[in-house]
């Protein structure tokens, strides 16, 4: 039997489990040689230990792929009673850039406060990936004058995965769905002061628009109307309540002085109360009894604003019904000339000619 297997032509019986078999075994290598570049590298992670503070980073993946972000991890392990702080990481990084930062929730357990910053680290295109020293305050909160401690960590250097390893495009898996990341305190300053102008510039325009309503409101008023909704108002801010009684008989005498302005053509609030009265004395259109009582609140008026005059609230009063009933009551302006009065004026010289001719 051994001899014919030793000849040149001859079949072994286990030919086809060899040639059968090679197949299965490159099959089993592709598997085991795929499983083991799909698998997710273990991620980096250092511990640091100063005092009570214990710190944990950690670096997910630990290679750099220009692909990929990379996920830091800052936790910090410490007693409910000691603050920890950690600085900015913007200016500690090389080779990177900051692309996003979130908390996730602390966590108390055993006496011991557990809080985990991360750090959305994109890679940029450079000779060295790292991460420097930074410095890690602390302080007792139970001991009020307890000076501040710090310790600093060592530095974090990346090394750069070859092109093609790994999985291109694979996802952090610590982070389960949709993660917020804050915006930086620039972007926050920057919008509330946006919100604050464009509501300052809405609050603005609002009241521009009620001023330009309200004198559209008061010029469609008849005088008498509008003398009397500028004396409500001057009732309802209340000058009299906060002592402010020189305030009030400026303006009860400018509301009578554009009444009158308005009603009879004589511009009362450009002239003195002396040359008011002789106007008005001149005017038909102001009967004596009338002439009479503007005259005393008139001079009554003069006597707060410019001689420091403290009237009574009876005074006060009775200044305030005055104006009312005199605007109430004030009849309206003459008409025009009437036709009785046209026809004895003389007549013009084309009339003259008319009649001669």
């Amino acid at each position: 039997m051994k001899k014919w297997k030793n000849m040149p032509g001859y079949w072994p019986d286990d030919l086809p489990r060899v040639i059968f078999s090679a197949p299965l075994i490159n099959l089993l290598a592709g598997v085991g040689l795929a499983n083991t570049t799909t698998t997710n590298p273990v991620p980096r992670i250092e511990k640091i230990t100063s005092g009570p503070v214990e710190l944990i980073v950690t670096a997910d993946p630990p290679l750099v792929h220009l692909d990929r972000d990379i996920l830091l991890s800052i936790k910090t392990v410490a007693p409910s009673d000691v603050t920890v702080r950690l600085p900015p990481l913007e200016n500690r990084l090389t080779g990177f850039t900051l692309s996003g930062a979130f908390d996730r929730e602390p966590t108390a357990r055993d006496g011991a406060s557990t809080h985990e910053h991360c750090y959305r680290l994109t890679p940029l295109v450079a000779a060295e990936y790292r991460l420097a020293p930074i410095a890690v305050t602390y302080t007792n909160t139970n001991r009020p004058n307890a000076p501040e401690s710090w310790f600093a960590t060592r530095a974090l250097v990346f090394g750069i995965a070859p092109i093609g390893n790994g999985s291109p495009g694979a996802s952090i898996r610590d982070i389960r769905g949709p993660v917020w990341i804050y915006p930086s305190l620039q972007t926050v300053l920057a919008w509330v002061a946006i919100l604050v102008l464009l509501a300052t510039v809405g609050w603005a325009l609002y009241r521009l628009s009620r001023r330009i309503h309200r004198a559209i409101q008061l010029r469609r008023m008849s005088p008498r109307e509008r003398a009397l909704e500028e004396l409500s108002d001057l009732m309802n801010r209340n000058l009299l309540s906060k002592n402010q009684v020189k305030e009030f008989f400026m303006e009860l005498t400018l509301i009578v002085r554009r009444y009158i302005e308005r009603a009879h053509h004589i511009r009362a609030p450009e002239q003195t109360t002396e040359e008011f009265l002789m106007a008005a004395s001149c005017n038909p259109q102001f009967r004596p009894e009338v002439l009479g009582k503007l005259r005393a609140f008139l001079q009554n008026a003069d006597l707060v604003k410019f001689a420091e005059y403290r009237p009574e609230s009876v005074a006060v009063d009775r200044a305030f019904g005055t104006v009312k009933d005199y605007v109430e009551t004030d009849d309206q302006p003459l008409p025009t000339p009437d036709t009785r009065q046209v026809s004895n004026k003389e007549p013009d010289n084309k009339s003259k000619k008319k009649l001669t001719g």
